[in-house]
């Protein structure tokens, strides 16, 4: 599989497997990480090390994440990667739990980008922070079709796509590049009342 891509996700299974949270905080900071072991993602993600290997044991049993075999270990120490940079799936595959099974998992998304976000305001500002002042924040209220919806999660998915494929992991930095930071991306599209 190529690791730039996204893993087409066919089974409910795994989608339900990521309404867990500390799993979606795990993943992401795998995500961040590109590679490291349960101990070091248990720092970063506030947990036990015991706790995060489990989940992280469970997310490679789905194909999410998988051992890295080429990271340098010590003892019993495994180092954790991404299967494939990120996962995709269309609802319409996936069966009748579907549904229930999304608005949970986007319930604890959700839950981790207001973190996420407040992290950020809480980390203070910093005019000098060329990262920081190219933050932004954007949001309307659109009247779309169904398949105007799914026309636009694909299309925005691409987007992200083109974007993240410009600066792949790399396990040292290049020196003459410009600089670059991770940044958290995220967008939210539901119907309202």
């Amino acid at each position: 599989m190529d690791e730039q891509q996204p893993r087409r996700v066919d089974q409910v299974e795994v989608l339900k497997s990521f309404s867990h949270p500390l799993r979606l905080r795990l993943y992401y900071a795998v995500a961040k990480r590109g590679s490291a072991t349960a101990t070091t993602l248990a720092k970063d993600i506030g947990t036990t090390a015991q706790l995060a290997f489990y989940h992280l044991s469970r997310m490679a049993e789905l194909g999410v994440l998988e051992e890295d075999a080429e990271a340098p270990s010590r003892g019993r120490e495994r180092h954790w990667k991404q299967s494939a940079r990120g996962f995709s799936f269309n609802p319409a595959e996936l069966g009748t739990d579907t549904v229930s099974s999304l608005e949970v998992l986007h319930r604890a998304q959700a839950g981790i980008h207001v973190e996420r976000l407040q992290e950020f305001f809480d980390s203070g500002p910093d005019p000098s922070d060329e990262f920081r002042s190219a933050a932004f924040g954007a949001d309307m209220m659109l009247t779309l079709t169904a398949a105007e919806v799914n026309l636009l999660r694909e299309e925005l998915s691409a987007t992200l796509l083109k974007f993240r494929n410009q600066h792949p992991q790399a396990s040292e930095p290049d020196a003459a590049a410009p600089a670059a930071r991770d940044i958290f991306v995220f967008i939210h599209a539901f119907p309202t009342r």
